[in-house]
């Protein structure tokens, strides 16, 4: 890496890293904001995967559409409404965008194609942020949110760290050929030690939500970067998209947490709530 790409990814890393942390310490309506953005966009990017042309009203229509029902959901819990009417509409929501799509593409073979792309994101991008909003049932504690996302970014440099220097055993070269069980094993070291640091520094979180991510998210970590891995091998692609200098896009950045979002919202719910 030469020194302005080194210098363009460093100050990418630290914005990425400023607006993570701001939006999920600031307040409630700062991080519901920054998942229906990491919705909107990594849906969006999800669609320009696609080996198919996706139209172009379905390709704003739909991430605008998940947006609106996660922003609904997450306003219901922050002002302690009833939550079931985003719930309800989901279902409303899937038989309109089959409409959508019914009305757009007149291809039964491309309208098919488009469906399941939809179900992908909604199951990749979409229930991930859904599970998010659990976060928002009670009080916001903002910590318990910064748990998951501290074990991702050092699992990440001790696997990076770690497989640089030993790594020799390819877990799926033909996926992603970075990735090693040595990396692996590295990162999930640092998590460990982690983990057990983060019991020191917030003892009034429970034990066992820490100690469930701590076991977690190496392997959910390594899920998510394989599946995006995949995702980009599919369409020919060395990134995601071009919206983070250095970076890629924002499934480059979040694929870890939208497997390990669910994991942490789960522990949440068992430990906290």
């Amino acid at each position: 890496m030469n020194r302005p790409e080194f210098l363009t990814r460093s100050a990418t890393g630290l914005m990425i890293a400023v607006v993570t942390l701001g939006a999920i310490i600031v307040s409630p309506w700062s991080y519901l904001a920054w998942l229906c953005l990491i919705v909107f966009l990594g849906a969006h990017e999800y669609f320009r995967l696609e080996r198919f042309k996706i139209n172009q009203t379905f390709l704003w229509a739909f991430p605008l559409c998940l947006v609106l029902l996660i922003g609904l959901l997450g306003y219901c819990l922050i002002t302690g409404k009833n939550p079931l009417l985003p719930l309800l509409i989901i279902p409303v929501l899937s038989g309109f965008i089959f409409l959508l799509d019914f009305l757009v593409y007149g291809d039964p073979a491309l309208l098919l194609k488009t469906q399941l792309s939809a179900l992908g994101v909604t199951a990749y991008i979409g229930l991930p942020a859904l599970s998010g909003c659990v976060f928002l049932m009670t009080d916001y504690q903002y910590e318990y949110l910064l748990v998951p996302v501290i074990l991702i970014w050092l699992n990440d440099v001790g696997a990076y760290l770690v497989g640089s220097l030993l790594g020799k055993t390819k877990i799926a070269p033909a996926i992603s050929p970075g990735k090693s069980v040595e990396g692996t094993i590295g990162g999930a070291l640092i998590v460990l030690l982690t983990g057990f640091g983060l019991t020191k520094l917030w003892p009034d979180i429970a034990f066992g939500y820490i100690l469930m991510l701590t076991l977690i998210t190496p392997l959910f970590a390594l899920a998510g970067d394989l599946w995006e891995s995949l995702l980009k091998r599919n369409a020919g692609v060395k990134d995601s998209g071009t919206l983070l200098p250095g970076h890629g896009g924002i499934l480059d950045r979040y694929d870890s947490l939208l497997f390990i979002l669910p994991v942490a919202s789960l522990a949440y719910f068992i430990f906290a709530l």
